[in-house]
């Protein structure tokens, strides 16, 4: 018999060595401006993401319970600097089938914190908390084509590039180009 899939039942702090994810507050807020107007981040990833929803970014924090966890539409969590506590990002959990025991997980970091290792740590610890914590046994991350460093970071988290190739609508102008990588723990 299968554990019942926990994704949404609290939100959940993760923590290691170098980082800190946990729910963002209202004082992130400012934090959360400054990487929203950074449009070397948003270059790779949808238009439609939920921070994007409001220009207050007061109001993206404040009504992320009612309309993104309790809906179970998504997990946005901040990713912070373990020694500083300074925010340097968002990872996210969307794609929610718990009949399927199935989610999907992204990251997007302030352009200032590229390259420091932060998107494998927190990738690493997305990927053990759902497969640990919240009990999915499949996990996607879609990752634009033209995002190189995106794809390292998956393949040295465990992902395998199952599906290449396919257009989808992240809201520009037209399909983008993507790849599918895939965890997928046997039942």
């Amino acid at each position: 018999m299968n554990k019942q899939s926990t994704l949404f039942s609290e939100y959940p702090v993760l923590e290691d060595d170098l980082i800190i994810i946990r729910k963002m507050t209202d004082k992130d807020a400012d934090a959360l401006a400054e990487m929203c107007a950074q449009k070397e981040v948003y270059r790779y990833v949808p238009t439609f993401l939920y921070e994007q929803k409001y220009v207050d970014k007061h109001a993206v924090i404040a009504k992320m319970d009612e309309e993104c966890f309790d809906t179970k539409e998504s997990l946005l969590l901040g990713v912070y600097l373990k020694e500083t506590g300074e925010f340097t990002g968002i990872a996210e959990f969307y794609a929610y089938e718990p009949e399927r025991r199935k989610c999907s997980l992204g990251l997007r970091l302030k352009k200032e914190f590229w390259g420091r290792k932060i998107a494998q740590h927190a990738e690493h610890m997305m990927v053990s908390y759902l497969l640990n914590e919240a009990n999915m046994r499949i996990i996607t991350a879609h990752v634009m084509q033209e995002n190189k460093a995106s794809a390292a970071a998956a393949l040295k988290c465990g992902f395998a590039k199952k599906y290449c190739d396919i257009l989808e609508d992240w809201g520009f102008d037209h399909p983008v180009l993507i790849d599918k990588y895939i965890i997928k723990v046997p039942e």
